[in-house]
C-alpha cells in the first residue's frame, strides 16, 4: 500500500499527545505501511517538536524543564528510529511539479473548502507519489484529499 501521512498525523505518531493513541490505532488498523517522508515532513515535524518545547518552556514552571527536554528528545529519537526502520520512507518529489499541482487544486477547491497552502502541498505530494491512502489529523485537509480522489484515514 502506498501511504502518505501529513505532518500532523506523523507528529501524533512520534509524540505523546492526547490524540496520539487514536492515530497509532488507525495506523495499525491499516497494517502499518511505510509512510512517505519528504523534506517537507522533516521540516514540519522537527519544527513542530521544537516549537512545542519553546511554548512549554514559556508556560510551564521551571521545574518541568527536564520533562520538556526529555519529551522533545524522545520525539526526535522516535523520528530517527522510524526513519532507520524505513517506517518513514525518505523519498523525493519534484517540488516544482507539486507546487503547480497544488496551485491548480487551490483554484478548484480553496474557496469551497478553505484549504491552506500547506494542505494543498501535502495533497499534491501524495498524488505525485501515487498514494492510495492519505492519513491526516486535519479535517480540511481530509476534505481536500477526498475531493482529489484519495482514500482518507483520520485519527478521529
Amino acid at each position: 500500500m502506498r501511504a502518505y501521512a501529513d505532518s500532523s498525523f506523523m507528529l501524533r505518531l512520534v509524540t505523546a499527545e492526547a490524540s496520539s493513541a487514536a492515530a497509532i490505532g488507525q495506523y495499525r488498523r491499516i497494517g502499518r505501511p511505510p509512510l512517505f517522508f519528504l523534506a517537507l515532513h522533516a521540516l514540519e515535524v522537527r519544527n513542530a517538536i521544537l516549537q512545542r518545547a519553546f511554548h512549554e518552556r514559556r508556560t510551564l514552571a521551571s521545574g518541568h524543564r527536564r520533562d520538556i527536554a526529555r519529551n522533545r528528545d524522545a520525539a526526535l529519537d522516535r523520528v530517527a528510529r522510524l526513519l532507520s526502520r524505513r517506517t518513514f520512507l525518505e523519498v523525493a518529489v519534484d517540488m516544482d511539479a507539486v507546487i503547480v499541482r497544488a496551485a491548480e487544486m487551490g483554484n478548484t477547491h480553496t474557496e469551497r473548502l478553505g484549504a491552506r497552502a500547506i494542505d494543498l502541498l501535502h495533497v499534491a505530494a501524495a498524488l505525485a507519489l501515487e498514494s492510495e491512502v492519505f492519513l491526516t489529523s486535519d479535517d480540511r485537509q481530509a476534505q481536500l484529499a477526498q475531493a482529489e480522489g484519495l482514500s482518507v484515514i483520520t485519527d478521529r
